[in-house]
């Protein structure tokens, strides 16, 4: 259950997050390309997530 509100758009922003965890547990990390894109996704992910959960960047 949500602790808060999701819209759509939050919904779909998780469910990405959600996939590009699952396909880097699957990847092979030996080619640094693909660690690094594998990264780049999870870090927009993470970006992604955190505005839904926090929209102010902490500065209340």
């Amino acid at each position: 259950m949500a602790r808060c509100e999701l819209t759509n758009s939050d919904r779909i922003g998780i469910k990405h997050a959600r996939e590009a965890l699952a396909r880097s547990r699957e990847t092979r990390m030996v080619d640094p390309m693909v660690m690094a894109r594998v990264i780049g996704r999870l870090e927009a992910s993470l970006a992604d997530v955190l505005e839904i959960l926090d929209p102010d960047g902490g500065t209340e």
